[in-house]
């Protein structure tokens, strides 16, 4: 079926959709035809829907529409589709004796361009199949101890997530596994590539379930098959290792399809090759299994236990997890066992490629500096003398990490305290139009001169509410006092967790898009709205805002670039002015520092979901949806095939976003929104691993300015779009509410 339309506003040929068959009528509406596109009709099984597809373009939005009535000209929009240069469809009933459809296209108001497509330059895949072997890449860091080690024989560990000094330097192992068993071969192949000599080179696998928890059924010397100057990293020499093996232990016998091969490389590094730190590391304790490659693990034996006794002396074997556990697709974490819950948000993802490892270590590096005095704000590592005295003139943070404590959720301070780990946006009208002293942020520090002032936590006002079997709760909400300038206009923002980020990232535009209904087009009161932001490096772009309470940045380097600007007072390339000057400076951080930085952050592993076979957790995560709280937490996206990083495509992720849009009533407004947002709305925050948050921050502060103490008061906080969802969750008697918030507590 042939069909014309202008560029700018045009619809598809109309199609009128009987009982069996349909009919193309004349083009509807048509100006001065630009382009021809073919139109497919499919009838489905039930005969009261057929399917209706057509080629897209990148970025173009198209909007089907459909009417029983042709006469009346009332329209109804059906399931918007953001072109991504695939063919799109959508399913289409057939109401009474006709049912009228066409597809308006070339809307420029919510089209957005993708940030990646067929053209975008990728790094190599993690796996590879050849005709002969299934080839696994990865990255490895030293560990200062085993995965398992919390207390053993009396004695207290818990030292495998933390960082030990010089991380950044010679510590970073490359891996190369050759499953030729996949292929119908009989061995898997181990080489793996370190910066410094290995002495011994010990590879372990097949975990011994009688060993002190750190004990391996195979433990061999791997050998060294060559030295070279090191291609990936100029001025290091690579140290090339190797190992095979064939039989399963203990068992015994051949390897096979669906084995589990646990391993662990130790880098017991040779001291006349080390630049400097200690010599004796362990390795990332890995779960490989034959034919499929490396997947997230758990205990699984203990893990299904109730009883604490039998639990704590159950089998430590590692099993692979559940898919519906892998949160993060296979950037997830294996559980954690060394009882180090405030490192959860720091570990590098499951999947990490050798493209990543090394400048993954620099970007900490960087993330965990002061632009102040150039020091590391972890004891015993080296000054940056170069980003000394780079911070300011205004600034909030001298690091990072200042706001983002572990990389988690920040604490808002106790009353009568100032405000030190949160943005204060600021403005002159309701619209953030920014303050003529002031700029877009207030910046309670300075290198010299007056600062712009501070917000106080001055007090809380407490309302009380009832759930519906009697039981009375107390919300509180925050009121800030200002020592300097009094802005008549602002909003608080907490630092938010930062794992996951590259994989929001990743989600294709067009995914996105089609959760949109910014009219509510099915009357389910939910009418969430894509953030349509400009592109920093370009005016004429417009991108899908991702990242920030009100979608304000699309991608991982902006938002970073972004807070490096506003919040630290540190120029670079991408955003050379300072908040409130009108000149640009030159760049305080390199392209490449900032490319390592944005790999850190978005290459952060995201924790697994926990208590898998708890009743209480099954039961809330079905109330979790008849509630209605998925209509805006969205459970599962998946990720495109063309981000540049290999980790972060084609992920089936499970991050409880749509990443809209949403109005959530006058609870939770603020005085001014910014860039088109109302002070009302909000971008739907990921719920994965927010059960961690006391663990990584060391208390729990919820909502965009903290003031939820609980779980349950931020849902009660919920309003306009979420109203709904949350009387729901208000109405349910106390078990039920219960059994939400332990499975929020899992994820």
């Amino acid at each position: 079926m042939v069909v014309s339309g202008s560029a700018a506003n045009a619809f598809h040929t109309m199609i009128k959709l009987l009982a069996g068959f349909c009919l193309a009528l004349s083009p509807w509406a048509l100006a001065s035809p630009e382009s021809t596109l073919s139109l497919t009709i499919e009838a489905l099984p039930s005969q009261q829907a057929v399917l209706v597809s057509w080629p897209t373009t990148i970025g173009v939005l198209y909007q089907p529409q459909s009417t029983s009535d042709l006469a009346s000209g009332e329209w109804t929009d059906l399931t918007p589709v953001l072109g991504d240069g695939t063919p799109k469809s959508v399913q289409v009933p057939i109401a009474g004796n006709a049912t009228y459809v066409r597809v308006k296209y070339g809307g420029t108001e919510t089209a957005v361009t993708p940030l990646f497509d067929a053209s975008t330059v990728r790094e190599p895949d993690i796996k590879v199949e050849t005709s002969s072997a299934l080839i696994t890449h990865l990255a490895d860091r030293a560990r200062d101890r085993h995965a398992r080690e919390d207390i053993v024989g009396g004695v207290i560990f818990r030292k495998y997530d933390h960082y030990l000094t010089w991380y950044w330097e010679q510590r970073v192992a490359n891996i190369e596994i050759i499953d030729r068993i996949a292929k119908g071969g009989s061995t898997i192949t181990f080489n793996y590539t370190t910066q410094a000599a290995l002495n011994p080179a010990e590879f372990r696998a097949f975990f011994r379930v009688d060993s002190p928890l750190s004990g391996y059924h195979h433990n061999v010397q791997a050998t060294l098959v060559s030295t070279h100057p090191s291609i990936r990293y100029p001025g290091e020499t690579d140290y090339n290792y190797t190992t095979t093996l064939s039989t399963q232990q203990p068992e015994n016998r051949p390897l096979r399809l669906g084995d589990r091969i646990e391993i662990e490389i130790s880098q017991f590094l040779l001291g006349s090759t080390l630049r400097n730190g200690r010599e004796n590391y362990y390795g990332t304790t890995f779960l490989y299994m034959v034919g499929e490659g490396v997947v997230p693990w758990y205990a699984k034996i203990r893990e299904e236990l109730t009883d604490p006794v039998a639990r704590a002396a159950a089998s430590f074997d590692s099993s692979p997890l559940p898919r519906t556990a892998w949160l993060g697709g296979l950037t997830t974490l294996p559980y954690q066992y060394s009882n180090e819950p405030q490192h959860r948000f720091k570990q590098t993802a499951g999947n990490i490629s050798p493209e990543s490892g090394h400048p993954f270590m620099l970007g900490r590096r960087l993330h965990n500096t002061d632009f102040r005095t150039g020091g590391h704000v972890e004891p015993g590592n080296p000054v940056m003398p170069e980003h000394a005295g780079k911070v300011g003139p205004k600034y909030v943070a001298q690091s990072c990490v200042s706001c983002h404590g572990n990389n988690g959720r920040a604490l808002p301070p106790n009353v009568g305290e100032t405000l030190l780990r949160s943005v204060v946006k600021v403005g002159i009208d309701p619209n953030g139009t920014p303050h003529p002293t002031l700029g877009e942020e207030l910046q309670p520090f300075a290198t010299s001169g007056l600062a712009e002032g501070t917000a106080v936590l001055s007090s809380y006002e407490y309302t009380s509410g009832t759930y519906a079997d009697g039981t009375v709760y107390s919300l509180r909400k925050p009121r800030y006092g200002f020592q300097g300038t009094t802005p008549p206009y602002f909003s608080v923002r907490m630092a938010p967790a930062l794992v996951g980020l590259g994989l929001l990232e990743a989600i294709p535009e067009a995914s996105i898009q089609t959760l949109a209904d910014p009219n509510d087009t099915d009357g389910d009161g939910i009418s969430g709205r894509i953030a349509s932001i400009e592109d920093p490096t370009d005016p004429n772009i417009r991108r899908l805002g991702r990242f920030g309470y009100k979608g304000s940045q699309a991608m991982v380097n902006h938002q970073i670039a972004y807070a490096l600007n506003r919040d630290m007072g540190v120029s670079s390339a991408l955003f050379p002015t300072l908040d409130g000057d009108s000149s640009s400076q030159a760049p305080e951080v390199t392209q490449t520092e900032l490319a390592q930085m944005n790999r850190y952050v978005s290459l952060l592993g995201v924790g697994a979901k926990r208590d898998l076979t708890d009743p209480d957790v099954v039961r809330g995560e079905a109330l979790f949806e008849t509630a209605s709280c998925v209509k805006c937490h969205t459970p599962t996206l998946q990720t495109g095939p063309h981000h540049p990083f290999g980790e972060l495509r084609n992920q089936t992720i499970r991050p409880y976003t749509d990443l809209l849009l949403h109005d959530l009533g006058p609870g939770l407004a603020d005085t001014m929104g910014e860039e088109g947002v109302s002070g009302a709305e909000w971008r739907t925050a990921p719920l994965w691993n927010i059960g961690l948050t006391a663990g990584v921050s060391g208390g729990e502060a919820y909502l965009h300015d903290g003031r939820a103490r609980t779980l349950e008061e931020a849902i009660l906080w919920h309003g306009g779009e979420a109203e709904q969802a949350k009387e729901n969750f208000r109405t349910m008697p106390a078990a039920d509410r219960a059994a939400i918030v332990k499975f929020l507590k899992a994820l």
